[in-house]
Order: C-alpha cells, then sequence, then structure tokens
C-alpha cells in the first residue's frame, strides 16, 4: 500500500478554518465581555478562561491567520494568482464597479468605525452596552483597578495603624497564600484560584485613602 504525502493543502486549509473559528468566538465573546476593571476584579471566566486569556487567544489566532493566509496565497495559489495579475495588467481591469466598489466599502468601515458615524457607531454603543451591564456595584473595585495594587500600597494607602505584614498574616488565616508583600491582588488571586475581590474582603479593610494621603493618586488611578 502506497503511503500517503503529508498535504501541505490540506494542513494550510484546516489551520485556517480552525484558526478563523477561534477569532469568530474569541471576537463575540469579548464583544460581550464585561470592562477590564470588572473582569479582572470578578475573576470574569468563560470556558475556564478569563478576558485576558480571550484577548491572548484572539491576538495569537490573528498571527496564526495572517501567517496562514500568506502561505495559502504564495504556497498554494500563487501561480493562479499571478497569471491573474498578469493578464489584468494587459487586459486592463475588465470590473473597474466591483473593485472600487470593494475599496470603497473597505474606507467606509475603516473610517466610518474610526470616527463613529452610523451605522457603525450604534454597533459600538450596542457592544458598550452590554459590557457596562455586567457592571453592578457590588462587583466593581472600589477604585478603578485596585486589583493591580500591592499588599504594601494596600496598608500605606487605606490603613491604619496596619502593616503590610499584618494584612499578609490575615490572608494566610484565611488560608490564602501572599509570600510577598509587593504582590499584587490579582496575583494573589490567580495563585490561590480565587477572585482579586475575595481577596480583598478577606484583607476586611475600608478603601479610603486616610486623610492627606493618596487621594488623587488613588482616584486617578488607571
Amino acid at each position: 500500500m502506497k503511503k500517503k504525502r503529508f498535504s501541505w493543502r490540506a494542513f494550510i486549509s484546516l489551520g485556517l478554518f480552525i484558526a478563523f473559528l477561534m477569532l469568530f468566538v474569541s471576537g463575540i465573546i469579548l464583544y460581550l465581555a464585561p470592562p477590564g476593571r470588572v473582569a479582572n476584579w470578578t475573576n470574569w471566566q468563560i470556558l475556564g478562561l478569563s478576558k485576558q486569556d480571550w484577548q491572548n487567544q484572539h491576538t495569537l489566532f490573528s498571527l496564526a491567520f495572517a501567517i496562514l493566509s500568506i502561505f495559502h496565497l504564495f504556497s498554494i495559489n500563487w501561480k493562479a494568482f499571478w497569471s491573474y495579475i498578469v493578464a489584468k495588467a494587459h487586459a486592463g481591469p475588465g470590473r473597474p464597479i466591483e473593485i472600487f466598489s470593494i475599496l470603497f466599502l473597505a474606507l467606509l468601515f475603516g473610517i466610518g468605525t474610526h470616527l463613529k458615524i452610523q451605522p457603525f457607531s450604534t454597533v459600538i454603543d450596542f457592544g458598550d452596552a452590554l459590557s457596562e451591564s455586567w457592571e453592578e456595584p457590588q462587583q466593581s473595585p472600589p477604585i478603578p483597578h485596585m486589583e493591580r495594587m500591592t499588599l504594601r500600597e494596600i496598608a500605606e494607602r487605606f490603613t491604619r495603624g496596619q502593616s503590610p505584614e499584618s494584612l499578609q498574616k490575615q490572608l494566610e488565616e484565611a488560608g490564602i497564600t501572599a509570600p510577598s508583600l509587593d504582590q499584587t491582588l490579582e496575583s494573589i488571586a490567580r495563585e490561590n484560584n480565587t477572585s482579586a475581590q475575595e481577596v480583598y474582603k478577606l484583607l476586611g479593610i475600608d478603601a479610603v485613602p486616610k486623610s492627606g494621603m493618596g487621594k488623587g493618586k488613588g482616584k486617578n488611578r488607571r
């Protein structure tokens, strides 16, 4: 029985399909996902992946799709594509209306999205509304992106008489491992398979900056 050769055509075609499918799925999930401040604070996940994980998947599969598309053009369809270009160069474009129409639509989509004009603004606003609908007062961090603050920063800005070590001890007594005072809430939560919100609750503090200390800093943190 003759051994079948490895088919690059099948490999690239299947790769393009899988990459497109992942881009489609991750694109919809990211369109519907909550804002980063809520997703990071509550450890929001779909199919076991966080918002950042889905962003990483979307980025990497976009790169894979681009690379496979280049191989698809140059290794599979290059002769047909080049013959078409040469023929059109000699004969002139046979269908200028179609060419100009697709170029016009591409520019319209790009400029319309950038300037947020109708109907593109409706799609953008609808996505923003869906994203913001996840946010509830009890799910929002006390200050924007508090999950990025370390135990040392929290003790300095939001407690009276408590040292970073005492906060670390509170977490350890609650079964949460926090080996470093310079770990962020997000990092501690990830290592303990919980959310930054839950870690913050275990600290038992009210995230209002101490009088005269870092009010502006906490308020404007992005």
